[in-house]
């Protein structure tokens, strides 16, 4: 398969994400999902669904997987370590650009930092493993989430260290969330081999029919979110072409160096080829809007790397898939 094939195969992965996001956004136009409901929505999607979906990928794809590899506790704190180290590696690249930007704590700095620095390692990449990686058995959708504890990880803890200004707002209950706990609990009963004797049908097609709401609930959610911001939003060229460049350019192009430079697993380094690419995630401006950020800012960073990406991303994955690792593989 050649580049153009590799391209156009990675941008017809990404085609659903936005229909969800349209739809999303007419149904706020239309006054069908109201702002009062997106807080019962996103609770139903978060911590119930995800949980599920989670549980219910790591059973599958690593407590019943052949490989056993893939069930080590090494391979599993291989991920998490990738997922962390790619995180951090965005957020110093934006706190790099913002500070020629002479960004400072008040006009931007934490915010950009982090809203240009943190893709969408959940929610936008899920569907995309789920149309590349369709082939019955493959476990990489399982490694996603075993590898997103450490960016979930770096964002409750260096993002709000950073958001908040110091380790003062740092609570254990933020750790204590649906889906990190599907993690721990799906990754004990991986390691120690009772997984094989929990999952059985019907509770995996349970785990399943609820796991598959929580990515078209989300992405319908932010959809209602892009309606709510996009006719209010004072935009900032300048801003806006430096958090592109970052989150869209800079940052990819670090992933994917340390993922070539980096001895992982190839199931890793899939991970980290997708991850590069995506467009930044929603949480920054969320942690903005809690702690003293700058949400305007976030949130039109966020627009933006979300709408450009659907040009960037092929590009990305395809560079990805020639010099890292293979994504696509002919038949």
């Amino acid at each position: 398969m050649n580049t153009l094939d590799i391209a156009l195969q990675s941008f017809l992965s990404t085609i659903p994400i936005y229909i969800f996001f349209g739809i999303g956004f007419m149904l706020r136009r239309k006054g069908a999902v109201l702002p009062a409901h997106d807080s019962p929505i996103m609770s139903l999607a978060m911590d119930i669904a995800y949980p599920c979906l989670i549980l219910h990928s790591i059973l599958k794809y690593m407590a019943l997987s052949d490989t056993k590899e893939l069930r080590s506790i090494a391979f599993s704190l291989q991920a998490i370590a990738a997922g962390a180290c790619e995180l951090i590696v965005g957020v110093c690249s934006a706190y790099a650009v913002a500070k020629i930007m002479r960004l400072r704590i008040g006009t931007g700095l934490r915010t950009f930092s982090l809203t240009a620095g943190i893709q969408n390692y959940a929610f936008f990449v899920i569907p995309i493993i789920q149309i590349v990686f369709d082939k019955p058995g493959d476990p990489t959708l399982g490694v996603l989430f075993v590898h997103n504890v450490g960016c979930e990880l770096v964002v409750w803890s260096l993002g709000v260290i950073i958001m908040a200004g110091g380790v003062g707002q740092l609570r254990l209950g933020v750790f204590m969330r649906g889906p990190l706990l599907a993690v721990a609990f799906g990754l004990a009963l991986a390691w120690t081999g009772a997984g094989s004797y929990l999952a059985v049908p019907p509770l995996m097609k349970t785990l399943e029919m609820i796991g598959n709401c929580a990515t078209p609930l989300c992405l319908v959610l932010f959809g209602c979110s892009m309606y709510d911001s996009w006719g209010h939003t004072s935009w900032r060229p300048r801003l806006l072409a430096a958090g592109l460049l970052t989150r869209l350019v800079a940052a990819p192009a670090l992933i994917l160096l340390l993922a070539w430079i980096l001895p992982l697993d190839i199931y890793i380094k899939r991970i980290m080829t997708i991850q590069a690419a995506i467009p930044s995630a929603v949480i920054p401006v969320i942690l903005a809007k809690r702690f003293g950020g700058l949400p305007e800012m976030g949130t039109q960073i966020l627009l933006a790397t979300t709408v450009a990406s659907a040009l960037t991303l092929p590009i990305w994955l395809a560079i990805g898939n020639i010099w890292v690792a293979p994504l696509i593989v002919s038949p």
